[in-house]
């Protein structure tokens, strides 16, 4: 953890110099006729709010755009993936098709059909149109050898770039004006329409920022544990390494003081094997003939580890400091993953299972009883899909359940409008990003959700502006 502070430090460092140098131009910001008046105020300077932000102000509006942290970037800029795109030139270059129909049924499915088909179709109709505008940015992309539905760098980072290119482009425009360290802690209402928003400064002065229109981009709740087993018991003790500090919930908190409708609350992305702010896949211990197992700190197995990893990650947050062992032989660690957990997560090696229960601070007994019954296809959780734990030497790595992304949020229509519990628009509020509900269900497509901060994102402005 530690050396990803470090890098998150120096990503930020890095970004604030940039911010620093792009806002301090020859042009005066907006402030100078109304510091605190705006026809765009956008809370939250991640994917979603810098892509609403350049939006108005190209097409004309004055933006004022808060960030409580330091830096812009929020979790677009650890965004480690892609981005999900269908019907683009990469495709029918490499005669790899993925269609608009392929990425709905692909979105739906996974959402286990619980995504608002009509939000569905809209980001699936877009994601051409926002691919090829990142290509404007000057990012270069491929196809992803192993799935045709991701589009990735052609080489580095892909959120850090995604965020340098949006920073520059935002650069551009003397309109926007950007206030960080500045958290917006209220919105205000005023005859039934959004007004603004309380905010309080870097230096603890609180202010009224009135806008014709505001656009919530403040991420989800991935930093915000009590929130997270608030709307979903299950997830109590979730880890929480695996997102930056910011997504706190603070939109989602705002939106409800005001009435606005929640969807999907209770589905989050778990990662049951999480350990440094890395996660590792499922593979690990549900392949068959070679998957390992899960134990406490009792030297137990208390699940089948082939269930879904959002079940599974609950199962984990049960056990004794919501934590469990993920145990395995030299077949899982010649796999990629294996190697990826024990390298990433620091994992112990050890010629027999004694000595490795020994260095994990478990009872050597208890866990070579375990691994035998194990191997002797004695399952009393009912597991279908058998691996093994029989190939010295052996490997043990501790695993804390952590939450990825946050399903649920605010309802919106298709003009990213806010909606009330009614189903009625909140006049002058918007939403894009993470902050959203009804896009993903019960499960989301990797590279639909930086896809999905453009797509809504621009909307979100553009009808904002009336556009």
């Amino acid at each position: 953890m530690k050396k990803i502070a470090i890098s998150m430090l120096l990503i930020m460092t890095l970004l604030v110099t940039m911010l620093t140098a792009c806002t301090s131009g020859g042009t005066e910001p907006i402030s100078t006729v109304d510091k605190n008046s705006a026809d765009v105020l956008v809370i939250g300077g991640g994917g979603a709010g810098l892509v609403a932000s350049i939006t108005a102000a190209e097409n004309g509006a004055n933006v004022i755009l808060v960030e409580k942290m330091p830096a812009v970037g929020g979790n677009t800029i650890i965004s480690a993936t892609g981005i999900t795109a269908s019907d683009t030139k990469l495709h029918q270059e490499a005669g790899v098709p993925f269609t608009k129909e392929d990425h709905f049924k692909k979105t739906m499915e996974t959402s286990k059909n619980l995504a608002d088909e009509k939000l569905v179709k809209i980001l699936v109709d877009n994601s051409n149109a926002a691919y090829e505008w990142l290509l404007t940015l000057g990012l270069k992309y491929k196809l992803d050898p192993k799935d045709p539905a991701w589009i990735i760098p052609e080489e580095g980072h892909y959120g850090a770039q995604l965020v340098k290119a949006y920073q520059a482009e935002a650069a551009k425009y003397s309109n926007i004006d950007l206030r960080l360290q500045t958290k917006a802690t209220e919105l205000v209402v005023e005859n039934g329409k959004v007004v603004g928003a309380k905010v309080t400064d870097k230096d603890g002065k609180e202010q009224v920022i009135k806008a014709k229109s505001v656009i919530l981009a403040t991420g989800g709740l991935n930093n915000a544990p009590d929130m997270i087993a608030e709307f979903n018991p299950k997830y109590v003790g979730v880890n929480t390494e695996m997102t930056t500090p910011g997504p706190t919930g603070d939109g989602i908190r705002m939106a409800q003081a005001i009435g606005a409708q929640l969807k999907d609350m209770e589905y989050f992305q778990m990662r049951p094997l999480s350990l440094n702010g890395h996660w590792y896949k499922e593979v690990i211990v549900n392949q068959e003939g070679i998957g390992g197992i899960l134990v406490n700190k009792d030297a137990k197995r208390f699940v089948d580890e082939t269930m879904s990893s959002w079940d599974l990650a609950s199962e984990i947050l049960k056990q004794q400091d919501s934590m469990a062992f993920v145990i395995f032989d030299t077949d899982v660690f010649n796999t990629s993953d294996g190697k990826k957990i024990v390298e990433k997560a620091k994992g112990i090696k050890a010629d027999t299972i004694e000595d490795l229960a020994k260095q994990l601070g478990l009872d050597p007994a208890a866990l070579k009883a375990t691994v035998d019954e194990y191997n002797a296809k004695n399952d009393p959780f009912g597991r279908k899909t058998l691996g093994k734990v029989t190939t010295a030497p052996f490997y043990g790595v501790k695993t804390l359940p952590s939450s990825h992304y946050t399903m649920g949020g605010v309802a919106i229509n298709e003009n990213a409008q806010v909606l009330d519990k009614d189903g009625k628009v909140i006049e002058g509020l918007y939403a894009a990003g993470e902050v959203v509900g009804g896009l993903y269900g019960a499960g989301r497509v990797a590279g639909n959700n930086t896809l999905d901060d453009i797509v809504f994102g621009k909307i979100a402005a553009k009808h904002a502006i009336g556009k």
